[in-house]
C-alpha cells in the first residue's frame, strides 16, 4: 500500500524508480561529517506506525557535510508519498573521530516524484523543528511517523505546512509561506538555537551538559527522558506548556539562528497567522473534507459579506455575497457550506466550488434571524433562531419544521448547537444557564433542559464519543460536561487551562477539548478525563487578537478566527501547527459516520 495525494485513503502502489538527491547536512553553521542518511516514508497502518527506509545502500555525509543520493538508490512506492529524511549521529565540527549519538535532524522533503527536481537539500536543526511540530500528531520518534489509511490528506497537509515554516531547499525560516501568512521566526530561530545546543556537541547526558538539561526540560510529565534531538523537539511539541523557562535557558543570545526571543514565550505553540481584508470582522470558520478553511466575515464600512477559502497555500478563493449578513458556517457532508444570514432571515447554500447552489436561500421552517447551524447524521441542518425556537432544513433545503420552528423552552437564543449520534440537538441556553435537547423530530427529551453541573452563561458546546457534551462557560470561565442522559458528570465544572470567558470549543481526535477564551487572546486544552493540560496563559498568546471562534483540522491543527488585527481593515486567523489530534472533517460527516473526536 502506497500514500496518494488524489484522496483520502490508500491505493495500489504504482512504484517508480527514485531520483538523484543532493544536499548538506548542519548543526548550527557546523557541518555534520560521517552521520548516517536515510530516506523514509510514512508508515501506513496508523497514527505512529513504523516508517519505511527506501534507500538500498548505506549513506553517510562527507567531511563538509554533503551527501548525495542516486536515482538508482531507492524506488518511491509512489509517485505521491510524502518523502522525509533522518540525518543521525555524526561529527558536527569536533575533534577527528569524535560522534554525537544524540544528534538526530529531520527534513520533509515533500512528494516522492518531484523532489530531486526542487533543488539543493538543506537538513538542521530548523526543518527538523518545522517537522516534528507539524508532524506531532503523527509522529512517535523519527523512525515511526505514519497515518492511518482513510487520513492521507492530513499528513499531505502537515508537510505542507512544515515547508511554509522552514524551507528544507534552504533550512531557514521563514519558508515558503505564502504572502498572506506571517510565520513567527523569532521563536522558530529559538526552537532551532535550543536543539543546536545540544546537537553541536559530543552528546553527553550529564546534568550539566547541553543535551543533559535539553532531555531533562523535554521530558514528559510522568514521561521517559529522549535521547535524541528529534525525539526531545516532539516532547516539546507535545507539551508546549511544560518547562518553558527550562527550555528557553538553553538556547543563546548568541545563537546560529537569528533573530531570537528576548525573553521566555508563554508556551512553545508554533502559530502562522493568515491576514487579509478578506475576513475582516470574521463571523465563523468551518473545514472540509481536504483541510481547507472556509472563512465567513462582513467588513464593518460594507453592506456585504465575503466567504473565503484558505489554506495552507494561502487564499484559494474568494466568492462575496451583495446585500448579505452572513454569520455562523457549517460544511455538509458533501463539502457544501452552508451559511446563516441574518439581513433576510434565510440560508445560503453555497457549492465547494463557491457557486450558490440551486433554489436557495431557504427561509422556510420557522427561520429567523438565523446564528447557530448544525448537521444530523442524514445531512439535514438544524438551525438556531433569533428567538427561543430552532429550525430544520433537509439536505436539500426543504421544510422540516413547522412555520414556528421548534420550541426550545429556553429562555432566549441558543448560542451554538450541537448534534449526538442518535440525532438529538442540543442547544445552548445562556440566557436561562441550562442545555435543552430535542429530539430529531424537535420534541423535547426527557428532562430537558438540563441545569447544574456548573453552568454558568452557556456559550458553546460539543459532542463526545459517548453522546454527552462538553460546554463551554462564558460567563463563570468554566467548563461543564454532561453524560448523554443529561447528569453533569462528577467533577464538572472544571476550572484552570488559562480559561477566561470562552466563547467556542471544539473536541479533537484522542476527546480533549479545546476553547477559545475571548477574555484573552489564548486558547485553552483540557484532557478528555477534564484536567488542564495548558498553563495558566492558555497557548498562543502572542499570536492571536481577540480570538472568537476555532476548528480542528485533518492534521491536528487548531485554526482560530480573530477579530482583531494590528492593520486597519483586516483580521487574522491563526493556525497552532500540529497541536491537537486529527479529526474527521467536515463535523457532518463524523457525524453521519459516527465519529465524533476520533481520528480519522
Amino acid at each position: 500500500m502506497a500514500l496518494t495525494g488524489c484522496g483520502a485513503g490508500m491505493v495500489t502502489p504504482t512504484a517508480v524508480a527514485g531520483q538523484s538527491v543532493s544536499g548538506r547536512s548542519f548543526g548550527g553553521l557546523q557541518p555534520v561529517a560521517n552521520a548516517l542518511v536515510q530516506l523514509y516514508a510514512p508508515g501506513t497502518n496508523g497514527y505512529g506506525s513504523a516508517s519505511t527506509p527506501l534507500l538500498n545502500r548505506v549513506v553517510t555525509t562527507d567531511s563538509s557535510g554533503n551527501f548525495q543520493i542516486g536515482a538508482t538508490d531507492f524506488a518511491c512506492p509512489s509517485s505521491s508519498t510524502p518523502i522525509y529524511m533522518l540525518v543521525s549521529g555524526g561529527n558536527p565540527g569536533l575533534g577527528s573521530g569524535a560522534n554525537n549519538p544524540a544528534l538526530a535532524l529531520i527534513g520533509l522533503l515533500g512528494p516522492c516524484g518531484s523532489i530531486g527536481s526542487n533543488g539543493f537539500i538543506v537538513v538542521n536543526e530548523m526543518t527538523t523543528v518545522a517537522a516534528v511540530w507539524s508532524l506531532a500528531p503523527f509522529m512517535v520518534d523519527a523512525a515511526h511517523v505514519g497515518v492511518s489509511p482513510t487520513n492521507v490528506q492530513g499528513l499531505l497537509n502537515a508537510f505542507a505546512t512544515s515547508e511554509n515554516l522552514v524551507t528544507v531547499y534552504g533550512g531557514r525560516a521563514p519558508g515558503g509561506a505564502p504572502a498572506v501568512a506571517s510565520v513567527p521566526v523569532s521563536e522558530l530561530n529559538t526552537l532551532g538555537d535550543v536543539l543546536s545546543a545540544c546537537v553541536n556537541t559530543n552528546g553527553s547526558t550529564s546534568p550539566t551538559a547541553a543535551c543533559g538539561r535539553l532531555f531533562t526540560a523535554a521530558t514528559p510529565p510522568g514521561g521517559v527522558a529522549p535521547s535524541d534531538t528529534a525525539t526531545a523537539a516532539l516532547d516539546i511539541a507535545r507539551n508546549p506548556s511544560h518547562n518553558v523557562g527550562s527550555v528557553f535557558s538553553i538556547s543563546s543570545s548568541s545563537g546560529p539562528y537569528q533573530p531570537t526571543l528576548t525573553y521566555a514565550p508563554s508556551d512553545w505553540t508554533v502559530s502562522i497567522n493568515y491576514s487579509s481584508t478578506a475576513f475582516s470582522t470574521p463571523s465563523d470558520l468551518a473545514i472540509d473534507s481536504q483541510g481547507d478553511v472556509w472563512v465567513s466575515a462582513k467588513p464593518a464600512s460594507s453592506n456585504s459579506s465575503v466567504v473565503t477559502i484558505l489554506s495552507a497555500s494561502g487564499i484559494v478563493a474568494n466568492f462575496p455575497q451583495s446585500g448579505m449578513n452572513l454569520g455562523r458556517v457549517a460544511i455538509d457532508p458533501y463539502d457544501d457550506p452552508w451559511l446563516s444570514n441574518s439581513y433576510s432571515s434565510n440560508i445560503l447554500e453555497l457549492t465547494g466550488s463557491g457557486t450558490r447552489a440551486t433554489l436557495n436561500p431557504f427561509s422556510g421552517g420557522g427561520i429567523q434571524g438565523p446564528g447557530p447551524l448544525a448537521f444530523d447524521g442524514y445531512g439535514n441542518v438544524w438551525i438556531g433562531n433569533s428567538g427561543s425556537t430552532v429550525s430544520k432544513l433537509s439536505a436539500n433545503g426543504a421544510d422540516l419544521s413547522p412555520s414556528t420552528g421548534y420550541a426550545t423552552g429556553g429562555a432566549g437564543a441558543p448560542a451554538a448547537l450541537a448534534l449526538d449520534p442518535s440525532g438529538n440537538v442540543w442547544i445552548a441556553d445562556a440566557g436561562g444557564n441550562d442545555i435543552a435537547v430535542l429530539s430529531n423530530n424537535g420534541t423535547a427529551i426527557a428532562g430537558s433542559p438540563y441545569t447544574g453541573g456548573g453552568l454558568n452563561g452557556p456559550f458553546a458546546l460539543a459532542i463526545d464519543s459517548t453522546g454527552g457534551a462538553w460546554v463551554a462557560n462564558r460567563t463563570g470561565s468554566s467548563l461543564s460536561r454532561f453524560a448523554s442522559t443529561g447528569d453533569p458528570i462528577a467533577g464538572s465544572p472544571y476550572y484552570g487551562a488559562g480559561l477566561n470567558a470562552p466563547v467556542a470549543l471544539a473536541l479533537d481526535g484522542l476527546g480533549n477539548v479545546w476553547l477559545v477564551n475571548s477574555g484573552s487572546n489564548s486558547v485553552s486544552e483540557f484532557l478528555s478525563s477534564g484536567r488542564p493540560q495548558s498553563g495558566a496563559a492558555g497557548y498562543g498568546s502572542s499570536s492571536m487578537s481577540n480570538p472568537f471562534r476555532l476548528a480542528i483540522d485533518r492534521s491536528g491543527s487548531v485554526w482560530v478566527a480573530n477579530l482583531g488585527s494590528t492593520t486597519t481593515g483586516t483580521s487574522t486567523v491563526t493556525e497552532l501547527v500540529g497541536v491537537a489530534a486529527p479529526v474527521v472533517t467536515p463535523m457532518s460527516l463524523a457525524i453521519q459516520n459516527n465519529a465524533l473526536n476520533q481520528r480519522p
